[in-house]
C-alpha cells in the first residue's frame, strides 16, 4: 500500500515537470498575491509622508532647477533667459522657472527637408530585421507619422499652431511637476501592496523622485534647445513621444527595477 502511494506521488510529480526534468512553475497570470494589512496600510500611509516631504522640499526643488537654467542656458544659447510663470494654488502662488529661448516658425526649406527625412526615414524602416526588431520598426514609425501629421499641419495652417515656445514648456514642466507628486501614489497602487520590506519600498521611490527631480529641467532645457534651432516643426514629436510619454516609461522601468528585487515572502 505504502509503495502504491510514493508511486502515486511520483506520477503526480511528473504533471510539473518539464521535458528535461526541471520544474513547471506557474504561470504569472495565475499566481495570486496574498495582500496583507500591513502592506495596504503601508501603500496608503507612505505616499502621504513623500507627499508631504516633497511640499517641504518644493522650494529647493525649483530652485534647483533655476540654478540649472541659469547654468546651461549662457552655454548652450545665449540668447536665452530663465522665466519664471505664476502658478495660482489657490492659498499661495509658486513661481516655477522654465527656459526661455526664441522658436520660430518653419521656413520652406527646412519643410522640405524634414519631409525627404520622413519619407526616407518610413522607407528605411522597412530594412530593419522584422523577426528580431519588428517592436523597434513600429516605434521608429510611430515617431514617423506625428512629423508627418507636423508636415501636413504646417503645410496647411502654418500660422495658426496654437503654441509656441514658451506656453509649451511652462506647460510640460507644470505637467512635469503634477507627474512628482503623483508617483508615490502610483507606486502606492502598485508597489508598496507588496511585501518588500519598508526599506527597499523607501530606497525605490526615493531614487524614482531623485531622478525625476534632475531629469525633468534636463529633458525640458534639451526640448528648448530642440525648437530653438528646428523650430516648432518638431514640437508635436516632442511632446507626443519624448514629453510625459517618455517619462512614464521611465517610471516603468524603475519599477520593473524594483519588482525584481526580492520580496519577504520569497525567503532568503
Amino acid at each position: 500500500m505504502k509503495q502504491l502511494q510514493v508511486l502515486q506521488r511520483k506520477i503526480d510529480d511528473l504533471r510539473f515537470r518539464g521535458f528535461g526534468g526541471s520544474a513547471i512553475r506557474m504561470h504569472r497570470s495565475m499566481y495570486q498575491v496574498k495582500l496583507k494589512r500591513s502592506n495596504l496600510l503601508g501603500s496608503l500611509a507612505l505616499p502621504l509622508v513623500f507627499t508631504l516631504a516633497l511640499l517641504c522640499l518644493l522650494s529647493p526643488i525649483l530652485a534647483l532647477w533655476h540654478h540649472l537654467f541659469a547654468f546651461w542656458i549662457p552655454r548652450i544659447a545665449p540668447g536665452g533667459v530663465v522665466a519664471v510663470r505664476q502658478l495660482d494654488l489657490g492659498a499661495y502662488w509658486l513661481d516655477l522657472p522654465y527656459p526661455l529661448l526664441p522658436a520660430g516658425l518653419p521656413d520652406a526649406r527646412l519643410w522640405w527637408v524634414t519631409l525627404a527625412c520622413t519619407v526616407l526615414g518610413f522607407l528605411a524602416t522597412s530594412l530593419v530585421p522584422r523577426e528580431r526588431y519588428l517592436p523597434l520598426r513600429y516605434i521608429l514609425r510611430a515617431c514617423l507619422l506625428v512629423q508627418g501629421t507636423a508636415l501636413l499641419y504646417f503645410h496647411f495652417f502654418p500660422n495658426d499652431f496654437p503654441y509656441d515656445a514658451p506656453r509649451y514648456l511652462g506647460d510640460a514642466l507644470s505637467m512635469a511637476l503634477i507627474f512628482l507628486f503623483m508617483l508615490p501614489w502610483g507606486l502606492g497602487l502598485t508597489y508598496y501592496v507588496f511585501a518588500f520590506s519598508l526599506w527597499r519600498k523607501i530606497g525605490l521611490t526615493v531614487c524614482t523622485l531623485a531622478y525625476f527631480a534632475l531629469a525633468f529641467p534636463m529633458q525640458y532645457l534639451l526640448h528648448a534647445y530642440v525648437l530653438q534651432h528646428m523650430t516648432l516643426l518638431f514640437l508635436p514629436l516632442l511632446y507626443l513621444v519624448f514629453g510625459i510619454f517618455l517619462d512614464v516609461m521611465m517610471f516603468v522601468a524603475l519599477y520593473s527595477w524594483g519588482m525584481s528585487w526580492r520580496r519577504g515572502d520569497e525567503g532568503a
